[in-house]
């Protein structure tokens, strides 16, 4: 035992944390599904909503379901 207590350990080869991956997929997901919805829409109303509830799922797991530790 190195008597390190709460050491954050890395989720992904390389150093990159859970919360990091979070902070890149939520503009991925808003995009694709922006993309996907205005393929069927032709307004811009449902593919900023299917975008913007595909991003506050990824918000909402990234805060209150798996919050980051602290440094």
């Amino acid at each position: 035992m190195s008597g390190r207590q709460g050491e954050i350990v890395s989720a992904a080869p390389g150093g990159i944390e859970r919360a990091d991956l979070i902070l890149l997929a939520i503009p991925l997901a808003f995009c694709a599904a922006y993309a996907a919805a205005s393929l069927v829409a032709r307004g811009y109303t449902l593919p900023v909503a299917g975008g913007s509830l595909a991003a506050g799922v990824l918000v909402v797991d990234g805060l209150f379901l798996n919050p980051p530790g602290e440094a």
